[in-house]
């Protein structure tokens, strides 16, 4: 056993230190059919999942990264293929092994660094009958008749126009180079190589998968893709010692314009291959991840009424999380609380945990409890300059997507966080409490943080409250449990945090008259 694959197999839960090139990983899920359940931008913006997918994320290759973010991006909302894929996590991460072996042949596969398979079944591939028959007689018939000729009637004129032959090939293969290796062929042949090796795995548990991956090897395009992409990688890999024979007789240059034709109609069996070679990678990593957090993972337990438990759930992005609890029925949550102490990170955490129940089927958490729920979140909007949108016109359009969101038939999670924090407080008040009233009223579990406690009163028989709380004082500074209570903030602390960081006390002292004045006038 040599030395890769024996580190391979000892260390199952490396973890990746290079940086993510998102706009690479998401190429195939861009290419992917979307359906209504699909998390779109905004809601994996304001779940800050390119820094979640970078935690979950120990896979060892291109495929792989591209899968595990299509899955995340592509939640299921069916227990028995949940069940499947949960049963196929712990077969990797009980079965050190097989794993290893698995890991070790996607290592050989390895990364496409530029994209170029991707980009190449996008659209970059060059295809062209005329330039397949004209370099095949160029390249063959033509230097094969001269050759024969020169043999047979022993005539040197037929041997120099061989010669001449070859110096037009060499100028051809050089004007046809980054066509045929700035494409992703190298790394089709790759993919081709690794879905061989690893349809051979000899594992019942592993059936399912490796017979889907069977079945797309033996379709007839993709033998033949086989077969060429076998012929190019043979005389790229031993150029020097095969550029005497490909250059003159135009081999590597006739065989890809042999194949653009055929990767031209075989897109979505290619794309279909490389998710499934990805898919096997990324279950790997969650497996690898799991076995890692293995103490704080629990099985979720989905349910058909519009509910929602989560007991010490945490987030994964934490390194010292503190476990927070809660359980949704009737009614939706208002949560209030002072600034930095818990609130949004509180949102993301149940919403990162539904989002893992639904695509891995486990959670960082004791308990999990739920319905299906479709992701929609408005937690961090932005003003774009460029579109001439404001931040209100963003925040409105952000929750207009929730309320959209409500005429599935998959109940709506929609965390919210500060709504409408962009307008007039009188305006933000009223319009709040009736959207939120409106939510509440359908088929959705809303949470809402705010700084608002007006709400409360508006919202007391639809809505239950917790808060977020914290101590602020001079001598030991900011001070936070981050734990959920029942109740309503009544503390605010924005101020005390300005005081703490050091603004001069003339500010502090009539911020804090100019505040008691307006509460009184407000209210």
């Amino acid at each position: 056993m040599n030395t890769i694959k024996k580190l391979i197999l000892s260390d199952f839960t490396r973890t990746k230190d290079s940086k993510r090139n998102f706009t690479k990983i998401r190429a195939l899920f861009d290419l992917s059919y979307k359906n209504e359940y699909t998390i779109d931008d905004n809601t994996w913006d304001d779940l800050m999942m390119n820094d979640v997918f970078t935690k979950l994320d120990r896979t060892y290759s291109s495929s792989g990264e591209a899968a595990l973010y299509s899955m995340l991006r592509n939640p299921l909302m069916d227990k028995d293929k949940l069940e499947k894929r949960k049963n196929l996590i712990e077969l990797f991460r009980k079965n050190k092994e097989l794993s290893g072996n698995i890991r070790y042949i996607l290592f050989n596969m390895g990364f496409d660094s530029k994209n170029r398979l991707i980009k190449m079944l996008e659209g970059s591939l060059v295809v062209s009958k005329v330039k397949f028959f004209l370099y095949m007689i160029l390249g063959q018939i033509v230097p094969l008749l001269l050759i024969i000729l020169a043999f047979a009637f022993k005539e040197p004129r037929f041997a120099f126009g061989f010669f001449i032959l070859v110096y037009l090939n060499i100028y051809i293969t050089h004007k046809e180079k980054n066509n045929v290796t700035a494409t992703g062929i190298i790394y089709l042949r790759d993919l081709l190589t690794a879905a061989n090796k690893i349809s051979k795995e000899d594992n019942l548990a592993l059936a399912s998968m490796t017979k889907k991956i069977k079945s797309a090897l033996n379709d007839k395009e993709i033998k033949s893709i086989d077969r060429s992409t076998r012929f190019i990688k043979f005389i790229t890999g031993y150029g020097e010692i095969l550029e005497y024979l490909s250059v003159p007789f135009l081999l590597e240059v006739t065989n890809y314009y042999k194949i653009s034709g055929i990767l031209s109609n075989s897109e979505d069996k290619i794309l279909t291959l490389y998710y499934l070679i990805g898919e096997i990678d990324a279950l790997i990593s969650i497996a690898s991840y799991k076995e890692i957090n293995i103490s704080n993972c629990a099985t979720p337990k989905f349910l058909d009424n519009t509910t929602l438990k989560i007991v010490d759930g945490i987030h994964p992005l934490l390194n010292k999380p503190v476990a927070n609890s809660i359980s949704i029925e009737k009614n939706g949550i208002v949560l209030t609380g002072t600034n930095m102490s818990g609130k949004s990170t509180f949102l993301r955490m149940m919403s990162t945990n539904i989002l893992l129940a639904q695509t891995f089927n486990f959670v960082l958490a004791k308990e999990y409890e739920a319905c299906f729920l479709n992701i929609v979140s408005s937690i961090s909007p932005k003003d774009d300059i460029n579109s001439g949108k404001s931040y209100y016109l963003s925040e409105a359009e952000s929750v207009l997507r929730i309320i959209k969101a409500l005429d599935s038939d998959i109940p709506v999670f929609c965390p919210i966080d500060e709504i409408f924090r962009g307008t007039n407080p009188i305006e933000r008040i009223s319009s709040s409490a009736e959207i939120l009233s409106y939510i509440n009223r359908r088929n959705a579990i809303c949470i809402v943080a705010t700084h608002d406690r007006e709400l409360s009163e508006m919202l007391k028989d639809q809505y239950d409250f917790y808060y977020f709380s914290e101590d602020v004082n001079n001598t030991e500074g900011l001070s936070f449990d981050y734990k959920l209570k029942e109740g309503i903030s009544n503390t605010r602390n924005a101020i005390k945090l300005l005081d703490y960081i050091g603004y001069p006390k003339e500010i502090i002292e009539a911020a804090y008259k100019k505040a008691e004045t307006l509460n009184t006038n407000f209210i």
